[in-house]
Formats: C-alpha cells, sequence, structure tokens
C-alpha cells in the first residue's frame, strides 16, 4: 500500500531533524532511528537532495545549511531552472512579455530560443543576458534598488501604466490562498500590482516549492488574478489542490 503524502512528508520531515542534531548520518543509522527500510530511506533523501535540503557523500548524509531562500544552491537553482523553462514555453513568436525582478522569472528569458518578442521589465539585470537580436528590452526606468538590481518608484510606475503585455511571467516570495502573491519589499509589490493589471492574456506565476504556501509581507495580486502557477512535484499536494479550486491551472515539473 502506497504511503499518503501526509506520511512521506512527516517521515521526511523527522529525517531533517535527525540530520540537524548530528553532523552526518549513514542510510543504515537513519533506517535503524526511523524504523524503515533502507531503500525508502534512499528515496526520502533523493528527493530531499533534489529540494537542496541535503547532500549525499558515499552513503552519508548531511543537512544544508542555508540562511535564506536566496542562497546560492545548485539543486534549488537545477528546480527554478525546469521552472522558468516551462514558463517560456507560454511565450509566442512577437508577444510582449512583462517580467518582474523574481530570479525565476528573469531565467525564462534564456529559453526564449528564437522568438522574437519585447520584453519590459524593471529588472536591470536583464541587460546582461544574451536576446535574440531581432528582439526588444525595455527597461522601465525608475530607482535601482541594490542588491537586487530593481527599478522602482514613480518612473517605473509611470512606464508600466502606459504599456500592457500579451504575457506576464512573475515570480515572488510567497504564493498562498489566504494571501496570493506577495513580496517583503512594498515599493515592488506596487509595480508587480500593476504588470498584472496591465496583462491582456496570461498570468504566469513561476514559483518553487519553498514559496507555496507560504506568504511575505505585501500583496501583489490575488490568486483569481492568475492563470497559471508554474512549480515542482514537492509542493504540498494539499495546498496545490485549494490554488487549483480557485480556478488556477497548476503545471508542476519534475527533475
Amino acid at each position: 500500500m502506497k504511503s499518503s503524502h501526509k506520511t512521506i512528508r512527516d517521515r521526511r520531515d523527522k529525517i531533517i531533524d535527525l540530520l540537524n542534531t548530528k553532523t552526518s548520518l549513514l542510510v543504515k543509522e537513519i533506517s535503524n532511528e526511523l524504523d524503515v527500510s533502507e531503500i525508502t530511506i534512499r528515496r526520502d533523501l533523493t528527493a530531499l537532495e533534489k529540494m537542496g535540503l541535503v547532500r549525499r557523500e558515499h552513503g552519508k548524509a548531511m543537512i544544508i545549511q542555508k540562511t535564506g531562500t536566496e542562497d546560492y544552491n545548485e539543486e534549488i537553482e537545477s528546480l527554478k531552472n525546469a521552472i522558468a523553462k516551462k514558463a517560456a514555453e507560454f511565450v509566442k513568436d512577437g508577444d510582449t512579455l512583462f517580467i518582474n525582478t523574481g530570479s525565476t522569472a528573469l531565467s525564462s528569458l534564456k529559453h526564449l530560443e528564437n522568438k522574437r518578442v519585447t520584453i519590459v521589465t524593471n529588472n536591470v539585470k536583464v541587460a546582461s543576458l544574451d536576446h535574440n537580436p531581432n528582439s526588444t528590452v525595455i527597461l522601465s526606468g525608475g530607482e535601482i534598488r541594490f542588491p537586487k538590481e530593481a527599478l522602482v518608484g514613480d518612473i517605473a510606475i509611470e512606464s508600466f501604466s502606459k504599456m500592457s503585455s500579451d504575457i506576464t511571467i512573475i515570480g515572488c516570495s510567497g504564493f498562498s490562498i489566504e494571501n496570493g502573491i506577495t513580496t517583503p519589499v512594498l515599493h515592488e509589490a506596487k509595480i508587480n500590482s500593476l504588470i498584472i493589471e496591465r496583462t491582456k492574456d496570461l498570468v504566469i506565476v513561476v514559483a518553487d516549492y519553498r514559496k507555496i504556501g507560504f506568504s511575505s509581507n505585501f500583496t501583489s495580486a490575488n490568486i483569481k488574478d492568475i492563470n497559471y502557477l508554474i512549480t515542482d512535484t514537492f509542493a504540498s499536494p494539499e495546498v496545490i489542490r485549494k490554488i487549483e479550486e480557485q480556478g488556477v491551472q497548476v503545471i508542476q515539473v519534475e527533475v
């Protein structure tokens, strides 16, 4: 009989708790501690490694220490890249595309291949990417906020208010039923809200499992303002179900 999502999640939480108390543990030690087969533990550790939570070396597992969700982590970057690639599939040749300052939203531009598009963004980092020579890149202007290199303020708001997009790909710090799309920066929330409001067709949120079911300080949009959520298979099934009940189409990519 297959284990329920809750049983699996609870067991993996226990593995994390164990690893937080030890420098490293053998698979056999974890198996004995939790009274679960070594095959099951290896499967759990594979998933936890893909989630960027543990590292495995020579039959041992150890916790990956992190200080924040934006710390570089190869496994997390792999998840974000897969999400970004899927989002890019929705962009058609000739589209005008809005993206915000989210790193996953920015990564979607790397997967546009030979599509000729007009990109409008308040993300200064867009200038460092390679683009189709027939595409157009428009920076909104405004005050640059470091270290994120986000353009904010009245000039940025004025720019977006005079344009509209066919499609928007937007990243976030949190995506929840209660608070919708959220960010820790008020100035960015205002622009995110305007970006979504000025989108004619599709609004796509890109967010890895760490953001799903969580909320940050400031709301950019409600759940019902979104057409698609693209995330990964590690997002909470219960939260995903509730999001789908609100009319959002959810795509979960597998890495």
